[in-house]
Order: C-alpha cells, then structure tokens, then sequence
C-alpha cells in the first residue's frame, strides 16, 4: 500500500515535470529562433539598402554621362543639320540645365529638321566617357516611349538583370526618352560590395554557429532532464515488485497465519531476505557507479584466477535460468590483473544481460584469449541484438532508461544500470567493454583487461 501510495504521487510529478520543462526549454527556443531570424533580417536589410545605395551611386555617375554624350551627339548633329539656317542653338536650348538643352535641342531638330537622335553615335559617346570615368562599358543605348516601352535599341546584349538608369527625355511633352541599360554591372558592384559582404559573412556565420550551439545544448539539456526523469521513473518501478514482496511477506508473518506452518514460514522468510539483497544489490550499485564517476572508488588489483569466477557465475545464471541454457566457455587465458570483486560483478553484469534479451533458448559462449596489451574477455549471445543507435546509448547512464517502457513490454525487468556500471569498472581498471551486435541475432559484449597496472581511483 505504501509502494503504491508511492507510485500514485511520483507519475503525476514525473509528467508535470516533464511538462514544465518542455515548456521552460522551448521558450528558449523559440527566443532564439526569433533573434536569429530577426538578426538575418536587420542584415538583410543592410545588406539590401547598401546594394541599392551603391547602385545608385553607379547609375547617377552613368546618368551624367548618357547626358553629355547625347549632349554632344545632339549639338554635332545640330551643327550640320542646321548650317545656314535661322536655328539659334542658345533659343533651342533655352539657356537651361544640360538635360533641358538636350531636350529642346532634340525636340527642334525632330519638329523642323526630321533629324532623330543617332543611337550609334550616343554609344561611342558614352563608351569614351564611361572609358574615362573607368566604369563598366557593356550597355545598350535605348529610346523608349512615356509607358518605357523600348521603341529601338543599338544592340540586344540588354537582359532583365540588366540595371537601367534615369531615362533622359528628348521631347518637349515627355514622349520620348533616351536610356542606358547597364548589361554586366556586377563586377563594379561586387568590387564595391565584397568587403560587406565578406564581413557580414563572417558575422552572420558566427551567429549562426552560436545559435546552432545554443539550440543544441538545450535540446542536450533536455534530453538529459527526460532521460533522468525516466530513469527515476523506472528505478521505483522496478524497486515496486521487492518492496512489495517483502511488504507482503511481513504482514503474512506478522498476522500470525502462518505461526503453526514453519515450512510456510520459513519460505516468507526467504523472500523477505531475498528480496531485500535484490534492493540492497541495487543500491550499492548506484553507490558503486556514483563512486566510480567521481573517482573515489579504490579498486584492490591482484592476479586473480578467472576461470573458477565464470563457472561459479555460469552454475548460478544455469539455476536461475527460466528457458532452456546453454553456456560454453572456451578460456585460452585464465588469470587476469583485477579487483576480484568488481571484476566478477562486471561479469555478472554480462551474462544477466544475455539471459534478459534472450529468445526462446538461450546459448552463450564465453571466451578469453590474449593480445599485446590486454586480455579479451567476450561475452557473446543468440538474443534480440540491438540496433546501431541503440549500441551508441547502451552504457549510458540512464541510456536504456530512454527504451525502458519498450523493453519492459517485453518482459524485461531493470533499468539498465548493469552495463553502465560494466563500462565504469573497465574505465577505473584502465580498460574499456565494447559491443558488437545485430538486431535479432546476436550481441557480442568485450572487456579490454590491461596486463600492467593502471592508475586507479
């Protein structure tokens, strides 16, 4: 009653929890997705206004050149056109501003002359000028009409990436009006533009590498949070059925039922003690792994003979076993340098794991074998295997907290501290455990046992 009692008030924490949690981490998120969109749009918006201001600058500094190339094609031709004539070039032009005179100027030669402006001779005006003034000579003189309709053009290199400049009107009513299309702009714009560019890159680069780090850290920080919170949650859950075996056998002894029943008695006794080893068998290896990480542990490393340690655990998993077993050993080495005890319950560990993700029958085969550095000790099973990602996670922490609820629906009981405490053990005698598996095949579990001393803790 207690435990269950225990069970009701922990789920309902655990998901409030994981709630507030979920929400406290996903406003942080959601921060800092908002700043970096609003950072890459205030840069974009720089960015923007700078190519439209430099832009501007070019076509203002084309502008002035188109008006004094028409202004000399304009004057030459008047010269001819009008020799001997009444024509007063100052009346025409009215002693105005230079796109004015260009304007009457034409206006007059086309109403009384029928002499239009000359596209070619424009361009080998602007082309000398643009020369001069070392900017981009790629452009295409156009006539356009009051809608900017292009009536004619010197050549057809103009494009819609082309960049157009102020058109300068020919006539008196605004019909007509004479532009430049800028056909290959870029250079000068990327020679203008590069160090911006450049420097924003930079900036926006490092941003980005800030935020991608922000974002992950918190979802690491979250993921931790939730594997811990599951991890809590299976503890107790799998700490219910002992404790309530034990609950159950003292209230049977201590009702007095069972009083004139020793054989009865005595079985209720061996459960409670059972049972409370179980937990006690759990709490020390929390303990253990607690030391172990904080290197506080001092591990007792001698010679010690491993082939009498695995037929002793090998007799205890065939007595326990509820399937049919088969366990093989084939130990071409048979001492190794090691803390007997942490050593035999790092084993331990081992085939227990084998035993819980077994099929229907059980092989396992153990071996040892030497190599220049280490003694190879394998653990190698027929059971479920794993996956790729699952192999990465195994010896984490709370790493099968995350597939706990899956696994438990499978019939497997713990919360996977056993191969973590494997993994700590190996590290403090210097060594490592790896695995090999395949899902539905197989699992290959090694321990790399240093020959020489290590440095323990």
């Amino acid at each position: 009653m207690v435990v269950s009692e225990i069970m009701r008030t922990f789920a309902p924490r655990k998901e409030n929890t994981r709630c507030a949690r979920g929400m406290h981490n996903n406003k942080y998120k959601y921060v800092s997705i908002v700043s970096a969109i609003a950072v890459l749009l205030l840069l974009g918006l720089y960015m923007w206004m700078t190519y439209r201001s430099v832009t501007k600058d070019i076509t203002e500094r084309v502008d002035n050149q188109l008006t004094w190339a028409m202004f000399y094609e304009s004057y030459n031709r008047a010269d001819i056109v009008t020799k001997g004539d009444t024509l007063s070039l100052p009346e025409a032009r009215g002693n105005l501003s230079l796109a004015s005179s260009v304007e009457g100027m034409n206006d007059a030669l086309s109403r009384i002359y029928q002499s239009e402006i000359s596209l070619d001779t424009v361009a080998l005006f602007v082309d000398s000028l643009l020369n001069v003034a070392r900017i981009n000579r790629d452009v295409t003189v156009q006539e356009i009409d009051a809608e900017g309709q292009i009536l004619r053009q010197n050549n057809d290199r103009s494009s819609s990436w082309s960049i157009l400049t102020k058109p300068v009107s020919i006539r008196r009513d605004q019909s007509k009006a004479i532009r430049l299309a800028l056909n290959n702009p870029y250079p000068e714009l990327g020679r203008r533009l590069s160090p911006l560019f450049l420097i924003s890159a930079i900036i926006l680069g490092f941003f980005a590498i800030i935020i991608i780090q922000l974002l992950r850290f918190i979802t690491e920080q979250e993921q931790i949070a939730e594997l811990r919170n599951d991890f809590s949650y299976a503890m107790v859950h799998d700490m219910k059925s002992p404790l309530s075996s034990i609950i159950m056998g003292a209230h049977f002894l201590h009702s007095g039922k069972v009083d004139d029943k020793p054989q009865i008695k005595e079985k209720y006794y061996s459960i409670i003690e059972e049972e409370a080893e179980h937990l006690l068998a759990l709490v020390n290896k929390l303990l253990t792994i607690s030391k172990l990480e904080n290197k506080k542990l001092i591990l007792n490393k001698w010679d010690i003979h491993i082939e009498p340690i695995i037929n002793d655990l090998v007799e205890k998993a065939k007595a326990k076993a509820t399937k049919p077993i088969e366990i093989t050993t084939r130990l071409e080495v048979k001492n190794v340098l090691a803390d007997e005890q942490y050593m035999t319950e790092a084993i331990a560990n081992l085939i227990d794991n084998a035993i819980k993700y077994s099929k229907d029958e059980i092989k396992i085969e153990i071996k040892t074998f030497d190599t220049d550095k280490n003694v190879l000790l394998k653990v190698r099973d027929n059971g479920i295997g794993m996956t790729k990602e699952e192999q990465q996670v195994i010896f984490d922490k709370f790493g099968r907290a995350a597939i706990h609820e899956k696994n438990r629906k499978g019939g497997v009981s713990g919360f996977g501290l056993g191969l973590n405490y494997v993994d700590q053990v190996m590290q403090a005698h210097g060594g490592k455990v790896t695995v090999s598996s395949e899902k539905d095949k197989y699992s290959e579990f090694t321990l790399y046992i240093p020959k020489v001393t290590h440095q323990t803790h």
